[in-house]
């Protein structure tokens, strides 16, 4: 059967039986998909096994990228991780232990350094982080890390990871089943950050590196909250630049696919993976 229109599912939620919710879901669905750059390469994209040079060479050419918006309850999913994040970086602020860029909600200014009490630029004393941005331009890397600590020991980079059920079946399906889809039994049973979680923060550090040399952090720090019942877990990783060797390697050819103008093949399939076949001629 095919897949419903975005008009049909716009026509669905009127007439959804509800006060509230079928406004909300009509209002999401209006709204302009994310301003995510496709001109650069993302981390968190590079990381995952169907990471397409082909789809990468299209979007930074100047394809267009097809996105749709979320729905409500995929929305929520995205709005409870970025509270969970918010949490930590304001307690980390709050600490005077927090740097990178913080952006005034008054004036929208961006006041960089170590927990600014104030906005540089209208006085404000309401700022939100925003992160640290973590660039190769000759690679055309872009990406952020959930935060920067200083003044506690040797600086280090965090992130932040909200976990679900869902996050479980993605990442570590075998923690799920070996616990009888008991997500408290499971959660018990991480011992180490996954794989995915793992290249990235490896790929930050690097970045890092790149960028401030030997200012840069040498350890990354993760910070699991489990959705259900707010339980954590902190795992500390050094940088092993080894870990992600190969996927820098991998930019470096999209990169001079591009120079060259010689679109590359699918590297996830032979006929094409799911994201080729959103290329426009």
């Amino acid at each position: 059967m095919p897949s419903k229109t975005d008009f049909q599912k716009y026509l669905d939620t009127k007439k959804t039986d509800s006060r509230l919710t079928g406004h909300i879901e009509r209002h999401l669905m209006k709204k302009t998909p994310g301003d995510r750059s496709t001109t650069v390469l993302h981390p968190s994209e590079m990381i995952k096994a169907d990471f397409c040079h082909r789809y990468s060479y299209y979007l930074l050419t100047g394809g267009k990228k097809m996105e749709k918006n979320p729905g409500l309850t995929l929305q929520n999913i995205f709005d409870e991780g970025h509270f969970i994040h918010e949490k930590w970086q304001n307690r980390v602020y709050e600490m005077g232990n927090l740097w990178g860029d913080f952006k005034c909600i008054n004036c929208k200014g961006i006041t960089s350094g170590l927990s600014p009490a104030e906005c540089q630029h209208c006085k404000c004393t309401t700022l939100k982080y925003d992160e640290v941005k973590m660039l190769d331009p000759e690679l055309r890397i872009a990406g952020h890390t959930d935060g920067w600590v200083k003044g506690l020991g040797d600086d280090f980079l965090i992130e932040i990871k909200s976990i679900g059920e869902g996050t479980l079946r993605f990442e570590a399906p075998d923690l799920l089943y070996d616990a009888d889809g008991d997500l408290n039994k499971a959660w018990k049973n991480i011992r180490r950050p996954f794989r995915n979680h793992l290249l990235q923060g490896q790929m930050y550090l690097e970045l890092s590196r790149r960028m401030f040399g030997d200012k840069a952090p040498k350890e990354i720090v993760f910070l699991y909250e489990l959705k259900l019942n707010q339980a954590y877990k902190e795992f500390t990783i050094k940088a092993d630049y080894e870990v992600v060797d190969r996927i820098f390697f991998k930019a470096e050819k999209i990169i001079k696919a591009v120079e060259a103008g010689v679109m590359p093949e699918c590297n996830v399939s032979e006929d094409g993976c799911k994201q080729c076949n959103q290329i426009e001629d």
